[in-house]
């Protein structure tokens, strides 16, 4: 029900608001070197006054101009008449607006104010001299100027009035806490700035904001403890326990990729000590138990994940930091910073667990993704992806899991097919901005927070909690100087009265759910929240308490979900997601060859798909050619490595290929393709083609290869996953040079082989006749000697038979050639036959050769002469070595 007012008020509340005639403008001079604003207002308590109080202002007036200002001064003006409409704060507090005509106090600041000098100044006021009746918001204007009148600088606020004789209207106020911000990675340990580094120390964005929601003290003081080893970050430590296992006991890589923890206990595992274990579980249930906020005003803290993830990869390890890569010039490499794992994230994230679990958690997207754009351009996976990896990285990052019940859409806004994705995956609670939502037509007020939304899964019905833009814009206002701050916190009050005093009817609750990367001061982020534990007109409620009234007593205060027609404008554009999905397409390919079922780029690809690059097409660009770059360096890691030319010196041969897996963290699966540019000269035979090799290691590949014909033909080897697609754009290509000469040689040197022994076979065997002989005859010497009857046996000549005695010649050709044969082959060693083709061939015709040699002729007295110690015949090999020179001739002994 609406407040009626009279004609006669109404007249009277229009003739006070006319707009009086304006001020004349400040004095047109250039701004002091520091950019000071000529009046600040640095404090007005109390923020909410009644007719007992009374009101101070107190600030600074400094003069900006390059002339001194004299008879300075300053003052107050209002009016006493409250607004009736919230849009009319935006109005006044511009200054565009109707100008208040009351005078309040005023006060004298300095005689003369030299350029660039500042003098403060205090107000004071009782409250019941002002005229001001019932609960409202009045205007109140602050203003410095000099004797002529002139205004020097003002300052619009607003003075939110109570009446001791009326009750105050209540509403309630829901808080969502942001601790987001935009993607800070390219790749996983490439940082775009040092701005996330910066935003997480006490004075950070980020250390503000968590300090300014835990509503208690938060420790940045990093201490004595090993924090990586406290948060579970060390990363060395986590492998040396993973080593435990004895040898014997150590899972092959077979068994380990496809062996996962089944959960189930052991039998040994507790079975008869259920009393401790009930004891164990007590005590663990007490510690595991979730922390309660006690104190201060409940928030619902909302995190984007990719957030997070960055928070602990630079608390994790080393990193680098590129220097701003949009002042790169093109086709150069950004600057880069070796960066060691930074203590600041560690000490934020070692509060964030700490602070957050007391308070409901919710989190966005993975990185914020643009998922109205994603769907639209079916990127569905990716979009699916989101959800998954954002709850996994916060689970990581806190130690705790989100509530699944809850959705943020980016931006607060969501179509169909997000609200249908939200739905699938568990929603039924959404965070959304009041344009998703828009207030109907007809009403004046400011509707309740709640709205009920049908399922598109058709389950229960689903709840929307409602933004208010209001406040956000309020929230959003500056507020990093002390002037700034107290003129914000005094707008939030007045903001909330209003909307506390509007005649809506019923109980309401309120939204207040500032920008995703919300900078506010220090002061005025924990004052907002005493404020509204303060202020008389407002309820602090928890989000999670808020639910939809009895469908008998709702009213239809909004419009159906809408998502604005100037949002599809402002999503990622299909040229940019293209773009992406070119990354993808790599992504794809390099998760292909993994042994185990990772996924690595991932995350950076949805960074590349964040909603905060929707205003910054440029940074996202040379993001992208970051995320490309290290996906195809990621793939160039699995490699051939080139070998020298092979030269295949007989008709067969194998040659052995090195192949590299230099990825630190990731054992690959591929397939080796081997095939000859010219299959007629030169053919591949069968080989291990398949293989795993582990992260860092090489694995060298033996290919069989067999030659046809002579001459150079090229080996052409790549790498491919399991369906057979390349992972790399070039082939490598070893060349080959097919000479035979191998094969030949082996067969000349064996017959040369035969050849010599068949030539030095017949000398040792007339060697050793004439050893023999001269031996004989040296006995039979000594024989007569030896009888005395002077009797002596005439000397034979070499070769010739002595009576009673073997005749050594008398041996058979084809026996003395082979005799000599097995006594210089060594032993063991296979005989012609028995060898290669080569040598068989070599052998074949050499028996013939030997007979011919060592063939004897009978003399015609029946003695045995070999053939070649026939007259004539001389041995042209002998040498001293061989027992000496003849000068006897061929017939004679050797002495």
């Amino acid at each position: 029900m609406r407040r009626i007012l009279s004609a006669s008020v109404v007249m009277a509340l229009a003739t006070a608001l006319l707009p009086i005639p304006a001020s004349l403008p400040p004095v047109a001079a250039e701004p002091a070197e520091d950019g000071a604003a000529p009046l600040v207002v640095d404090s007005i308590t109390p923020d909410v006054v009644d007719e007992d109080a009374t009101l101070r202002v107190s600030g600074e007036v400094t003069n900006t101009t390059d002339e001194d200002l004299s008879e300075v001064s300053v003052r107050m003006r209002y009016s006493r008449h409250p607004f009736t409409d919230r849009s009319e704060l935006d109005d006044f507090s511009s200054g565009d607006g109707w100008q208040p005509d009351a005078s309040g106090p005023d006060e004298g600041v300095s005689d003369e104010l030299a350029p660039g000098a500042g003098q403060g100044y205090a107000l004071r006021t009782d409250v019941d001299e002002l005229g001001l009746s019932g609960y409202g918001v009045y205007p109140m204007v602050i203003e410095a100027v000099d004797g002529d009148g002139t205004v020097i600088g003002s300052q619009y606020t607003f003075l939110p009035h109570l009446d001791p004789d009326e009750d105050v209207p209540e509403v309630g106020m829901a808080w969502v806490w942001p601790l987001m911000d935009a993607p800070q990675r390219a790749d996983d340990d490439t940082f775009l700035s040092s701005s996330l580094i910066e935003s997480l120390g006490s004075q950070g964005r980020l250390g503000r904001l968590l300090s300014a929601g835990a509503q208690a003290p938060v420790d940045f003081d990093p201490g004595d403890e090993d924090l990586q080893e406290v948060l579970g970050l060390d990363q060395d430590a986590e492998e040396d326990e993973g080593t435990g296992p004895p040898e014997d006991d150590v899972a092959t890589d077979e068994e380990t990729a496809q062996s996962e923890p089944t959960g189930e206990a052991t039998d040994d595992a507790g079975a008869g000590d259920e009393e401790d274990a009930e004891g164990e579980e007590d005590a663990e249930g007490e510690e595991d138990a979730e922390p309660e906020r006690t104190d201060g005003v409940p928030v619902t803290w909302a995190v984007d994940p990719g957030t997070l993830d960055d928070v602990v990869r630079a608390a994790s390890d080393d990193f680098e930091v590129l220097d701003d890569v949009l002042a790169v010039p093109a086709e150069s490499e950004p600057v880069r910073h070796e960066h060691t794992a930074e203590e600041s994230a560690q000490v934020w994230l070692r509060e964030a667990r700490r602070v957050l679990p007391a308070d409901t958690v919710v989190a966005a997207p993975y990185a914020n993704a643009d998922l109205a754009a994603m769907l639209r351009n079916d990127i569905t996976t990716d979009a699916e992806e989101s959800l998954r990896i954002g709850r996994q990285a916060t689970m990581e990052a806190l130690e705790l899991a989100p509530d699944e019940d809850y959705a943020l859409p980016p931006g607060g806004l969501m179509d169909g097919a997000v609200h249908e994705l939200f739905s699938e995956n568990g929603a039924n609670r959404y965070l959304l901005d009041g344009e998703a939502l828009p207030p109907a037509s007809w009403l004046s007020t400011t509707p309740t927070a709640q709205e009920s939304l049908a399922s598109p899964t058709g389950d229960e019905e689903e709840t929307a909690l409602v933004s208010d833009p209001g406040l956000t814009d309020v929230l959003s206002m500056p507020s990093q100087t002390q002037g700034d701050t107290a003129l914000a916190l005094q707008r939030f009050a007045a903001e909330t009265a209003m909307i506390a005093g509007e005649n809506a009817g019923g109980d309401r609750v309120v939204v207040a759910s500032p920008e995703p990367r919300w900078d506010p001061g220090e002061e005025f982020a924990s004052g907002v929240l005493e404020a509204t534990e303060s202020l008389p007109w407002l309820n602090a409620e928890t989000l999670d308490d808020i639910e939809l009234p009895p469908e008998g007593e709702r009213e239809e205060t909004r419009r159906g979900l809408t998502y604005p027609e100037s949002s599809y404008e402002t999503e990622l554009s299909s040229t940019y997601l293209d773009q992406i999905q070119d990354v993808n397409r790599d992504v794809r390919m390099f998760n292909s060859v993994l042994v185990e079922d990772n996924d690595p780029f991932r995350p950076a690809l949805l960074r590349l798909s964040s909603a905060y690059w929707r205003d910054e097409e440029a940074l996202a660009g040379a993001m992208r050619t970051l995320v490309s770059q290290e996906v195809q360096e990621g793939l160039d890691s699995v490699r051939i490595i080139p070998g020298e030319p092979v030269t295949l010196a007989s008709r067969t041969g194998i040659t052995g290929i090195l192949v590299a897996n230099d990825l630190e963290d990731e054992s690959v699966f591929v397939t080796l393709s081997v095939f000859s540019e010219n299959s007629e000269r030169l053919t591949v035979e069968s080989y291990t083609d398949s293989f795993e090799i582990a992260p860092g290691a090489k694995t060298t590949v033996y290919v069989p290869l067999s030659a046809r014909v002579n001459g150079r033909t090229v080996l052409h080897t790549s790498l491919h996953n399991s369906a057979g697609e390349p992972i790399n754009a070039q082939d490598t290509e070893i060349p080959v040079n097919a000479t035979g000469l191998g094969t030949q040689a082996l067969i000349i040197s064996g017959i040369g082989v035969l050849i010599l022994v068949a030539a030095l076979a017949p000398r040792a065997a007339r060697k050793w006749a004439r050893s023999s002989a001269k031996s004989s005859n040296t006995a039979a010497d000594g024989d007569g000697d030896g009888d005395g009857d002077g009797s002596s046996t005439r000397e034979e000549p070499s070769g010739t038979a002595v009576p009673g005695e073997e005749d050594p010649s008398a041996e058979s050709p084809s026996s003395a050639g082979s005799s000599v044969e097995d006594t210089a082959r060594p032993a063991g060693e296979a005989t012609g036959t028995d060898r290669g083709t080569g040598t068989a061939e070599g052998s074949a015709e050499q028996p013939s050769d030997n007979r011919a040699e060592v063939a004897v002729d009978r003399t015609a007295d029946g003695n045995a002469v070999p053939s070649s110690d026939r007259a004539g015949d001389t041995d042209s090999s002998a040498s001293p070595a061989d027992g000496g020179d003849n000068p006897s001739g061929s017939d004679g002994p050797r002495t």
